[in-house]
């Protein structure tokens, strides 16, 4: 007997009969050709998709017209012929694992963005641009074309073999901006009532469906709230999905608009939220609507939580983005009962904050993941062979860098000895069940852990490597992954400071009122920890703005949540001396001030050890150097160094 039974059931979606209830989420992939073509790199991600088990796989935003608006510089071009070779490409390899494919039809409105498009900025109403150029509202003309570019964008996506399309009316896209009274202040067919504001996008639907005949199945996606005053309400959108209901073959129930950053946290939630948390949303929608299938998203990543949101009738399907980049096999791996061996999101949001425009300064266009080493590497992970001349080797560190090389290079079929001088693996992971946000970490940790075990690489604990030892091993090749240690703090009364860490360990040594000096991502952490322990909490830090070394959206939760939590950030501030009854600041305009404390912290970061590894340069043939020894930087860094000294030795 199956597991997951309901997740693993079949469901019909127009005339298709999908193999599961699991659907790939519509992920932006930005880092297309100059046309915006898709790469056999892109196309390799939708294909591991597929592979993985998913049902339906979405490629993501497509561009239907370049004259009306784009928001992205690089977007797939529906509106170009051209793209129709890759199209093929792509979906070719998605139904070659028994998957359907999907693409999502995009107008962005007044998100059009003005570095990437010189026309007029479109939208419901006039008004002033929040990217420096002033909306104008749409005339009739030129809602009648849009309406046949949605139309021509979902024929285009057929004729490239693409089996469905998902026209997107949410998260503050123009289907959304005239369904909003926030955007929406017409006072003709398409402004007032909810009918009237639901016109365009009825129309649409329509158009797609005259010119892709009745067998080509839509799915509608749609905000089932905006979570600000005055915004579209879940009550709004109730009716609205009465309206959509029968026309299309899928509703999928998201939350949020881009036009109120705060609302990103929902729309992509964050990992302060709980499990699931715009389910509510997809259940109101779900009791209301008599016809279509709804599907949810939004931090989904449990299977138990997957298969009793539909036991409970909450939703007919499940729409997983984040969790398939972390481990794109996961379907698979729950249908045949390896849950221990999914890797989690940890809804740290780097995948999708580096390519966050237009809020970050430099969008990298690649999808960044701690818990998937190869994710934007996709074709070169699938090359890597098992090793021709095995070798011995021997790791240093059981961190997350050890760890993962050592269990590569073993499954490739080296002779690894790995020596962890604690008696646990995992390294600075296992930090991380310490506190209640960073969950999935431990689990990650836990992943890892049980992948090295089943490897077939010697564990050797409670061993610290030297020369010595190094010697008498003879490996023909080290890999050194020792680590950091926190980085000293020249301060007068700095051995009254205790480490970070250790208050994170143990914070029944801390005091009710706590200054924590060091304003990084590591000191905002255990700020926010500590407040939700009961501690009166200060935050000091000389730079002008703390917590800069986060991910842009994880960054923007946490301030939030530091600032609910009544954590007192001084930032633009350095720290001068720590006395006994507290620590002593600059202030920024002049003067000093003494922040009372029962007890300092120390959050000033952690610095390489740097020369530890390097006494074992000269002891093999081959050296390599990973992780935090290396350079001191996040989990995806040192993992994706072990995998790369795994994958290439």
């Amino acid at each position: 007997m199956k597991k997951y039974p309901l997740l693993f059931s079949p469901i019909k979606v127009g005339p298709y009969t999908l193999k599961n209830r699991i659907e790939a989420a519509p992920v932006n992939i930005s880092n297309l050709t100059q046309e915006g073509y898709l790469t056999p790199e892109n196309i390799a991600i939708f294909e591991g998709k597929a592979r993985g088990g998913a049902a339906i796989v979405n490629m993501g935003e497509c561009r239907i017209d370049l004259k009306t608006g784009i928001s992205h510089k690089l977007c797939i071009p529906l509106d170009d012929p051209e793209v129709l070779p890759y199209l093929h490409a792509a979906a070719d390899a998605i139904k070659k694992h028994n998957a359907f494919s999907a693409v999502e039809l995009i107008h962005p409105g007044t998100r059009s963005n003005p570095e990437y498009y010189d026309g007029p900025i479109w939208g419901p109403s006039a008004g002033p641009g929040h990217l420096g150029k002033d909306y104008e509202a749409l005339d009739h003309e030129t809602i009648r074309y849009i309406v046949e570019c949605f139309g021509n964008a979902a024929e285009m996506a057929k004729l490239g073999g693409v089996d469905m399309v998902m026209v997107h009316a949410g998260h503050g896209w123009l289907l959304h901006q005239f369904l909003s009274p926030l955007n929406n202040r017409r006072t003709d067919e398409y402004g007032g009532c909810l009918e009237n504001r639901a016109r365009i996008t009825l129309e649409v639907i329509d158009n797609i469906r005259q010119k892709c005949g009745p067998d080509f199945p839509i799915e509608i996606r749609m905000s089932g709230t905006e979570i600000v005053s005055g915004g579209l309400t879940l009550e709004d959108q109730v009716e609205f999905a009465k309206l959509l209901d029968g026309r299309v073959d899928l509703i999928h129930v998201t939350s949020g608009t881009f036009h109120v950053p705060s609302t990103n946290q929902h729309m992509i939630p964050n990992g302060f939220l709980p499990e699931g948390c715009n389910v509510y949303l997809a259940e109101a929608v779900k009791k209301a609507v008599k016809h279509t299938p709804v599907v949810t998203v939004g931090a989904l990543g449990s299977p138990e939580l997957m298969e009793r949101i539909l036991a409970e009738g909450k939703a007919d399907m499940v729409a997983l983005g984040r969790p398939l980049l972390a481990d794109p096999e996961l379907p698979n791996k729950l249908k045949a009962g390896r849950e221990n061996e999914i890797y989690p999101c940890l809804r740290c949001m780097a995948c999708i904050s580096e390519s966050f425009v237009p809020y970050v300064k430099y969008p990298s266009r690649i999808r960044r993941c701690p818990s998937n080493p190869t994710a934007y590497k996709e074709v070169p992970a699938s090359r890597v062979a098992a090793a021709r001349e095995p070798k011995r080797v021997l790791v240093i560190g059981g961190g997350p860098a050890g760890m993962e090389a050592a269990a590569v290079l073993a499954e490739r079929g080296h002779k690894v000895v790995l020596c962890e001088k604690e008696a646990e693996l995992g390294g600075a992971l296992r930090y991380a069940r310490y506190v209640p946000f960073k969950k999935k970490v431990d689990q990650l940790m836990d992943v890892m852990i049980c992948r090295l075990k089943r490897s077939g690489a010697e564990l050797c604990m409670n061993t610290c490597a030297t020369p010595e030892l190094a010697r008498e091993l003879q490996p023909d090749v080290i890999v050194a992954a020792l680590g950091s240690r926190p980085k000293p703090l020249d301060l007068p009364g700095g051995e009254r400071l205790i480490p970070a860490l250790e208050a994170l360990q143990r914070p029944e040594q801390v005091g009710q009122r706590v200054v924590i000096v060091g304003g990084g991502l590591v000191g905002c952490e255990l700020a926010l920890q500590l407040s939700w322990l009961g501690r009166q909490v200060t935050v000091v830090d000389r730079k002008p703005e703390v917590c800069r070394d986060a991910s842009f959206l994880y960054r923007e939760g946490l301030l939030m949540e530091l600032e609910k939590a009544g954590v007192t950030v001084r930032s633009g501030t350095a720290s001068l001396s720590v006395e006994k009854d507290g620590v002593c600041i600059q202030l920024p305009e002049g003067g000093t001030e003494l922040l009372p404390a029962d007890t300092a912290v120390a959050a000033t970061g952690a610095e390489a050890l740097d020369s530890e590894a390097e006494q074992f340069r000269e002891l093999a043939f081959d050296f390599w150097k990973i992780g935090d020894c290396f350079q001191v930087r996040k989990i995806f860094n040192a993992r994706r160094e072990g995998y790369n000294a795994g994958a290439h030795i």
